[in-house]
């Protein structure tokens, strides 16, 4: 069942080595190894979903990037989280020496 509705969904622009509508009887009368066929050689690929490729569809690439770029200061007026407070600091400080 599931190969052939996977078979009827998919664009019939990109199912591979067969026409759509060979594909859906394949699967139908060749039950058992015709959803395999589907599965294995009839099925459009999926696009790479790694860094690089998403780095490249942005026509960026790792060379391009600056450290420096990641220790800016964000605009915001107030603390992301407790290291960035220094009032939180000072409290943490006086908590962990009280003789100073």
């Amino acid at each position: 069942m599931y190969a052939f509705f996977d078979a009827l969904t998919s664009p019939r622009s990109e199912v591979r080595n067969l026409p759509k509508v060979l594909w859906l009887i394949v699967i139908v009368l060749f039950t058992p190894v015709g959803p395999l066929l589907w599965l294995f050689l009839g099925r459009p690929r999926a696009p790479a979903t790694t860094d690089q490729a998403a780095a490249a569809a942005q026509g960026a690439s790792t060379d391009d990037l600056d450290p420096s770029d990641f220790n800016k200061p964000s605009g915001r007026s107030t603390p992301l989280g407790p290291d960035d407070d220094p009032e939180f600091l000072r409290k943490l400080n006086r908590r962990i020496n009280p003789e100073e």
